[in-house]
């Protein structure tokens, strides 16, 4: 009985911010222009646009520069970017996005990921990062 009224039931708040018509051109765009810019071999460039687009990150002092650096540093060890491709994206409710991209440099592939989270101002980062262990990749 429990499961059924479980499954016929819809909590109000899944309701209460509806979908805006872009959020995927949006999401997917600030994700683009960031991995074609490191792709142009533009790595600082690259953090500055997309940490510009958060408010969050303007709080976090130092993490423009950390990112670069960690960036730099696997381009010095696996070479340029030269391809990526996105993976599925996972949603959470109409405020959150997960996108996964893997990014093929010369010498390794690394895998990035991008929490997006919706605002009053639209789209922001709310987290990114890259692995190059592949062995965490797989769940």
């Amino acid at each position: 009985m429990a499961m059924a009224l479980a499954l016929t039931t819809t909590p109000p708040a899944a309701t209460a911010v509806p979908a805006l018509p872009d959020e995927p051109a949006q999401v997917d765009e600030k994700v683009q222009s960031f991995l074609s810019t490191l792709k142009a071999g533009k790595g600082n460039e690259a953090v500055e646009a997309l940490l510009s687009s958060s408010p969050l990150w303007d709080q976090r002092p130092g993490a423009s520069e950390q990112m670069v650096g960690q960036i730099d540093a696997a381009i010095k060890a696996y070479g340029p970017v030269v391809s990526y491709e996105k993976l599925p994206s996972t949603t959470l409710g109409t405020m959150a996005v997960r996108q996964y991209y893997l990014v093929q440099h010369r010498e390794m592939v690394t895998r990035w990921e991008f929490h997006l989270v919706r605002t009053a101002r639209g789209w922001s980062v709310g987290y990114f990062g890259f692995s190059d262990q592949p062995t965490g990749w797989f769940s």
